[in-house]
């Protein structure tokens, strides 16, 4: 017999960042199928899951990919979309809240009124991006690469920034806590400008 002190814990479970990552999520099958009723990518054969984060130069398949595309008004929240390919789009107005993109690329875009909050961008590839009014609350960020990207009017409370890297000309623009800016590996090196720019 369920107690109530034990749907008692799972709710709460549900409300920490780590308990509704766990079991809030879509699996990545139901993802695509999000996308596809969506028609946001191709319906048919579900795109397979890379075996690392893509380049804009890998062979197909590619995976889940947004390339030279306009993607507005969409909530994708809690959903499972690791290694997927942002390219040459602009995003507006979407919700990735709670949606795991880990070890995803995400160069040379526009994300403007983008909602990351709670996301999972672990080892993704952020660098040169612009990103305007676009929140990462509670994101986690650990191992992401910052470099080359713009952030305007940007919100970063709670997100962890652990092994994050990021340019010291970007201190001004990243506005964060003194335990956040601890987290970030600064640099001086902009390093290699990413491809398909």
């Amino acid at each position: 017999m369920v107690t109530r002190r034990a749907i008692c814990a799972f709710l709460l479970s549900c409300l920490s960042p780590v308990g509704l990552a766990d079991s809030c999520r879509k699996s990545y099958k139901d993802s695509c199928l999000l996308l596809q009723k969506l028609g946001e990518i191709e319906e048919g054969t579900l795109p397979e899951l890379p075996h690392k984060r893509p380049n804009y130069d890998d062979p197909e398949p590619l995976g889940v990919t947004f390339f030279r595309t306009r993607l507005e008004n969409r909530k994708l929240a809690n959903l499972t979309l690791p290694r997927t390919f942002f390219g040459r789009s602009e995003v507006r107005k979407v919700s990735f809240e709670n949606t795991d993109l880990s070890e995803s690329t995400l160069c040379w875009n526009d994300f403007t009124g983008v909602n990351f909050s709670k996301a999972t961008l672990a080892n993704a590839d952020l660098r040169a991006t612009t990103f305007v009014k676009v929140r990462f609350n509670q994101a986690d960020l650990r191992g992401a690469d910052l470099r080359r990207s713009s952030f305007e009017a940007c919100s970063f409370v709670g997100a962890d920034f652990s092994g994050a890297i990021a340019n010291r000309e970007q201190q001004a623009d990243l506005t964060l806590s003194k335990r956040q800016f601890a987290q970030v590996s600064w640099t001086d090196n902009d390093g290699d400008e990413p491809g398909g720019g």
